[in-house]
């Protein structure tokens, strides 16, 4: 006793030195790191698979991001609060607060105050700040600020959370700790007075068990373990030391050493059962994976063409509804700011031209050749085009807002030059032909200007005309630009269409008279163009020299012949470069192409079958749900448990001393007949029929996927005939404005006074009608070929084969049928057992008790299915309508027979119906049924079952 009282200041240091360790336990910074290295480490356990592999699964921010948070994780400080809610933190129903909210700080501003100054690191920038948007910038903004791309890989590590959870339920678990009460007892209590203090587990305080109040157990060190069969032991020790301070000295020391084992064997037993939660969130987390890899796909598509197509990780694991190609072919994302770009540049360049036609209409009134009616109406169409236009730059600037916030993560004040590189091939009409076509309608209005002087006529000066022939010189050297390029555009107009009629002629479909006619209208295509421009180029060195010799011959008496012909000369000068822009508008409008898709429907859905990874989640879904089955089946059991229990305590008031005499031992079996079962039923009906349910949507989310499939395909050829069509619409309204502008600047004589005008009164509604149409035919080819493009991109992803490189760019590559691996379907073949006969449909049908045989009073049909009647030993008489032992095992043995195909079991089911249906829900049912019940041996086992 006094040896004991001596050492007991050690003890109660090392006890201590415990208590203050367990206390603090880990901090904050290091339960995260270690959950986050737990969680990475069971990713990349299913992260090696080429087709599903992710090269970055951290949940971290990039620092560039505008959502980085530079301050502590762990400590974060506390956002601002709106101030009234606030003041039920510092006061709450007359009660002060915690007051250590504000030891981490208030923080002013959630964004990152660095990420702009940073946006140069990763994304080209122009002088003034803005940023340089194509396809690649965009992919790069978005993975550095998406918050939907951050929520998906939150997403991916919240599941693998939870693999680590279940593993950890299922490993060997120590936990630990003490208890310390000071117990008073009063002099006049009946055990008189006492003062005693206790240290151990489960000792109790207040009346409260500690071990119930807070959850440890009863032992100071102890081990817990379940098992993959369900059983779960328990060992653990537990120390007690007591020191009563009322009566002397009196003290205690003992420990206790204990073990409990519990393992069902019906209900809650068995693999299926134990490992059902830890195999599920397993196989979520590799679904999430796949589904993360898919994601990336989508999310190209995305930032690419406005739609992501795809379902991204899910905590709660996939189902067997999956997202397929809803037949919508909408252009939005980066490709939809380029459509409206270019169409708002289309209208812009359809305006300049009416401008420019609306200044002729204006000398033509001047001089009373044309009537004020048409010229007022193309000046109202002019201002209705400038109102139009002003619509198409707002939904352009709305347009590019939603794409930064929504798609990029941006604010909308970010500035954005877009990268007009994909749809360059549009600007049929190059920005320098429109400039100088500006120029020389500028230059045309000073030069009727000097021959005014309010509504008198007069003789310009010579000093007038030589300003403006100083100001026509510019003019030579950028039309000649304009007039070398050309050639330029002709020779890739060449390459495009030989690529054309080669794929027009590989294309089985084209009919050979259409291959015939495209040929034929791209060859007298390419030698009209060619004609015009040595016509053009002739025309205009008989310009330069003609202006050569106006600036020569210019003086006091040639002024006024000087001045009519600079106008001439300008007025030819406009319709050269007229006559250059649409040459070259029809070379680029020939050199637009489109790359083939040849497959067909059966094909595709072959490979998106083998390579879509939503349907590989769809399939284990499918199984999860049929997994379910066997676990509300389980529930259904009898509760049969068998328990071992022991424990060895210590003598002698010694924390070690334990005696085999002063120690337990408990055996014992637990049984629950299963009398109410109820709910457990409804929960089994309930899985058999979401089961059901899930198979049908999966066949379902199949048919909608080739529906999908054949959608694009079809769509493909409608967009790829389409832009041929609109190709040719393009090519009749440059005619039509060729030809329009070509009456309008026909010379004509001016009418004397009383005479009618030399124009036509339908002048001006023909260039109306021509300008338009070649605005709208513009518009429309480019809708097609961009239309094109998208359900390109969208089939690549829909086959599940869209490879991207480490930073999300797609790494495109021909479409081809992949072949089935063998190796792979060997293996899994020898996985899958022999599956078992069907049931005939015409026997799935409920018994019909007729005037035969009726079940006995009080039986129900289903509780004839016995052991005694399952092993037929009896032969009965086929009479009386029972079904004999060989007639049984007749059909028994021809259900069991591989090769039987349904249609047989019809026929051999003809011969054996004399002996009744009701023998044969009685009989012959429930011995097809158990050899179809998965996990029975004979399925397992690939033999035919014995009878009996």
């Amino acid at each position: 006793m006094r040896g004991f009282f001596h050492a007991t200041p050690a003890w109660a240091f090392l006890l201590g030195a415990a208590a203050a360790l367990c206390a603090n336990g880990c901090s904050r910074t290091q339960y995260r790191l270690e959950a986050d290295q737990d969680a990475y480490n069971v990713t990349s356990e299913r992260n090696g698979d080429p087709r599903w592999t992710a090269a970055d699964i951290s949940i971290e921010i990039d620092p560039r991001s505008r959502y980085f948070d530079q301050y502590d994780p762990d400590c974060p400080p506390m956002p601002q609060d709106d101030p009234t809610a606030h003041g039920y933190m510092r006061c709450v129903d007359g009660m002060k607060g915690w007051k250590h909210w504000y030891d981490n700080g208030v923080r002013s501003d959630l964004e990152n105050p660095a990420w702009r100054e940073e946006l140069a690191q990763y994304a080209e920038t122009t002088e003034d700040g803005a940023v340089k948007l194509n396809v690649d910038s965009a992919l790069r903004l978005s993975y550095v600020h998406s918050p939907s791309h951050q929520s998906q890989l939150e997403t991916l590590y919240l599941s693998a959370l939870d693999v680590t959870r279940e593993r950890w339920r299922l490993d060997t678990q120590f936990t630990g700790g003490f208890d310390t009460v000071f117990n008073h007892r009063g002099e006049k209590t009946p055990a008189g007075e006492s003062n005693r203090l206790t240290t151990g587990r489960g000792v109790g305080a207040l009346g409260v068990p500690l071990a119930g109040r807070f959850g440890g157990g009863a032992n100071t060190l102890q081990l817990n373990r379940s098992f993959a069969t369900a059983g779960e032991m328990v060992v653990g020790i537990a120390n007690a030391f007591t020191w009563e301070f009322t009566s002397g000295d009196v003290n205690f020391a003992g420990s206790l050493l204990s073990a409990n084992f519990v393992q069902p064997l019906l209900r809650g037993a068995g693999r299926s059962i134990a490992l059902e939660d830890l195999t599920q969130v397993e196989r979520n987390l590799l679904a999430n994976l796949r589904a993360y890899a898919q994601f990336r796909q989508g999310f190209y598509t995305q930032v690419a063409i406005g739609e992501l197509g795809v379902r991204g990780p899910q905590r709660g694991g996939p189902g067997t509804t999956l997202t397929s190609f809803s037949g919508s072919n909408t252009v939005g994302g980066y490709t939809g700011l380029l459509q409206q770009l270019q169409q708002k540049r289309n209208s812009e360049d359809t305006l300049s031209l009416q401008e420019r036609t609306f200044a002729r209409l204006e000398a033509f009134y001047a001089k009373g050749m044309i009537g004020l009616v048409q010229v007022d109406q193309f000046e109202q169409d002019i201002e209705t085009a400038k109102a139009a236009l002003l619509v198409r730059e707002n939904n352009l600037e709305l347009t590019l807002d939603r794409y930064k916030t929504g798609t990029l993560g941006l604010p909308p004040d970010l500035p954005i030059e877009l990268d007009d590189g994909l749809i360059k091939q549009f600007q049929l009409f190059a920005r320098e032909a429109t400039d100088i076509l500006n120029l020389v309608v500028h230059l045309q209005g000073r030069a009727g200007d000097m021959f005014a002087d309010g509504e008198v006529q007069v003789i310009p000066e010579v000093a007038e005309i030589d300003s403006v022939l100083k100001d026509i010189l510019p003019l030579v050297e950028p039309i000649q630009h304009l007039i070398e390029q050309i050639p330029e555009e002709l020779q890739r107009m060449d390459e495009v269409v030989a690529l054309r009629l080669k794929a027009a002629a590989e294309d089985e479909e084209t009919p050979e008279e259409e291959r015939q006619d495209l040929t034929l209208r791209l060859t007298e295509e390419r030698k009209d163009l060619g004609a015009d421009l040595m016509d053009l180029r002739s025309q205009f060195d008989e310009k330069i020299t003609e202006l050569t010799s106006l600036r020569e011959s210019l003086s006091e008496e040639t002024r006024d012949a000087t001045a009519s012909g600079v106008v001439n000369w300008l007025t030819a000068t406009l319709n050269i470069v007229d006559q250059l822009a649409l040459v070259q508008a029809r070379a680029r409008l020939e050199s637009v192409m489109v790359e083939t898709v040849d497959l067909d429907p059966t094909t595709a859905l072959e490979i998106a079958l083998q390579n879509r990874l939503d349907f590989m989640n769809g399939r284990a879904a499918l199984v999860d749900s049929w997994r379910e089955i066997q676990i509300a089946a389980n529930a259904l059991k009898s509760n049969v448990t068998v328990g071992l229990a022991g424990s060895t305590g210590t003598v002698r008031n010694n924390v070690v001393s334990f005696d085999a005499a002063n120690s337990t031992a408990t055996m014992g079996v637990q049984f629950d007949a299963p009398l109410t079962r109820l709910l457990e039923r409804n929960g089994y009906s309930e899985t058999l029929v979401n089961y059901q349910r899930d198979r049908r949507a999966f066949i379902q989310s199949r048919d909608s996927l080739y529906l999908g499939v054949r959608a694009l395909l079809r769509l493909l050829i409608q967009e790829r005939e389409n832009l041929e069509i609109q190709r040719r619409a393009v090519t009749i309204a440059i005619r039509r404005v060729d030809q329009t502008q070509r009456e309008l600047n026909a010379p004509g004589r001016i009418p004397q006074p009383g005479q009618r005008p030399f124009i036509s009164p339908t002048t001006a509604i023909n260039l109306l009608s021509a300008q338009r149409s070649f605005l709208t035919t513009q518009n429309s080819f480019l809708r097609a070929w961009l239309g094109y493009y998208a359900a390109r991109v969208r089939l690549y992803r829909e086959l599940g084969i869209m490879a991207l490189d480490s930073d999300g760019k797609w790494i495109e590559f021909p479409i081809t049928p992949a072949a089935a691996n063998e190796e792979d379907d060997a293996e899994n073949e020898l996985l899958i057992p022999v599956l078992p006969p069907l049931i005939p449909l015409g026997l799935q049908d409920p018994p019909d008790f007729g005037d035969g045989e009726q079940p006995a009073e009080g039986q129900s049909p289903d509780l004839v299915n016995n052991a005694d009647h399952d092993r037929l030993t009896d032969d009965r008489d086929t009479s009386t309508g029972s079904v004999t032992t060989a007639a049984a095992r007749e059909i028994q043995d021809f259900a069991w027979t591989k090769q039987t195909s349904v249609s047989e079991q019809y026929n051999k089911w003809d011969t054996l119906k004399p002996h009744g249906q009701m023998n044969y829900f009685c009989h012959v049912r429930p011995i097809i049924v158990r050899m179809q019940t998965p996990g029975t041996c004979c399925q397992s086992s690939g033999r035919r079952p014995e009878h009996g």
